[in-house]
């Protein structure tokens, strides 16, 4: 099965919707939701059409200088994907064509990526944003391994380079690399100093002691859903602190995770009366549209065909009255199958959905 496509099985395969366009779900009915990430949902197969007639937004990650498509090309990926390398380098030539500058890559959790996204970035390299995060692997000290990276990406610099929320507190044996950043930021070797956070108060000993230059945040329709099915929590007043201090706003999980993203799809087919709304283009354009004005958005892209249906969101960013709806009805029906993984202080999130598109109080 393809993340974007639906194949109706089982109980559901008679009809998703009535004669008349009304749900087939019966009032009160909940849809169960699973985690799901397997090789086995996604295809090389093109079945959209190539995107056309319109151009992705650029815009300045915060105070930088730094020039980023409002849509990144995402690092996630499945391992079993790393040896499709022609497809791979098929997808990441058409999306800096459709407009797309920058790209996030990891070289960790056995989709080392950046020895492959360097041949492929190869011929526009000096024309696109770098994105990195900071592992350390094979014993590489903190030098090392951003020395590796200007290595393998034939670069003097890198324009963005990260931290991870684990090495933000002061009893992190690699909080000491933070200094190793700003010290490369002074040489000219960093462009801009970041962190990736899952929770609003991950960032806070860091944003008090160095001058962060951007926030990678999880942002996304369903309660900022996390991969583990937990809600993240309200970003707002971060982002609001962060906006007044310069700091830029990178959204990343805006498909709600990876791991959720193709049974929300299949319930979504459900709910669609339309018969025509792209999902994935619903939740983009649901982030484009909230009150987090993100800088840029970082989407992981599998396919051709992911390609194909997330630009026009870009290309066309205005949510519709239709989207609204259904991204609405999928929150209220929605429940993860994790969620008694959720701390007790979300546990009512098993009953409870928001009336309010924009409503990113406490537990949106």
């Amino acid at each position: 099965m393809k993340r974007r496509d639906f194949i109706i099985n089982g109980a559901m395969s008679a009809a998703a919707l009535s004669a008349s366009g009304c749900s087939l779900l019966m009032p009160g009915k909940k849809i169960m939701i699973e985690r799901r990430f397997e090789s086995s949902d996604y295809s090389f197969e093109v079945t959209r059409p190539r995107p056309k007639g319109g151009a992705i937004p650029v815009r300045e990650l915060g105070k930088t200088g730094i020039k980023v498509s409002t849509f990144g090309y995402g690092a996630h990926m499945q391992k079993d994907l790393v040896p499709f390398e022609e497809e791979r380098c098929r997808m990441i030539r058409e999306s800096y064509e459709f407009g797309v500058n920058t790209f996030d890559i990891y070289d960790h959790w056995g989709v080392e990526q950046f020895e492959p996204m360097s041949r492929h970035l190869a011929p526009m390299m000096n024309d696109v944003v770098l994105s990195l995060n900071m592992h350390l692997r094979d014993g590489r000290t903190a030098e090392q391994e951003f020395e590796r990276a200007l290595r393998l990406f034939k670069r003097d610099h890198i324009d963005m380079y990260r931290l991870n929320a684990n090495a933000g507190k002061p009893e992190s044996e690699r909080y000491k690399h933070w200094d190793t950043l700003f010290r490369y930021k002074e040489q000219g070797k960093i462009r801009a100093v970041g962190m990736s956070i899952h929770l609003p108060n991950e960032v806070e000993h860091v944003l008090s002691q160095y001058p962060l230059d951007y926030v990678i945040i999880p942002y996304n329709f369903y309660h900022n859903l996390l991969h583990n099915g937990k809600a993240a929590g309200n970003f707002n007043p971060l982002v609001k602190r962060l906006r007044d201090k310069g700091v830029a706003i990178v959204v990343m999980k805006a498909f709600a995770t990876d791991w959720f993203v193709a049974p929300m799809i299949d319930a979504a087919k459900q709910l669609d009366e339309t018969g025509e709304i792209s999902l994935p283009q619903a939740m983009l354009r649901w982030v484009i549209n909230s009150p987090v004005d993100p800088d840029l958005t970082i989407g992981g892209i599998f396919t051709l065909d992911h390609l194909y249906e997330d630009i026009p969101a870009y290309y066309f960013p205005a949510i519709s009255a239709e989207e609204r709806k259904l991204l609405k009805k999928l929150r209220h029906v929605a429940r993860i199958k994790t969620a008694a993984l959720l701390p007790n202080s979300y546990r009512f999130l098993d009953n409870w959905a928001t009336d309010s598109l924009h409503n990113t109080n406490s537990h949106a």
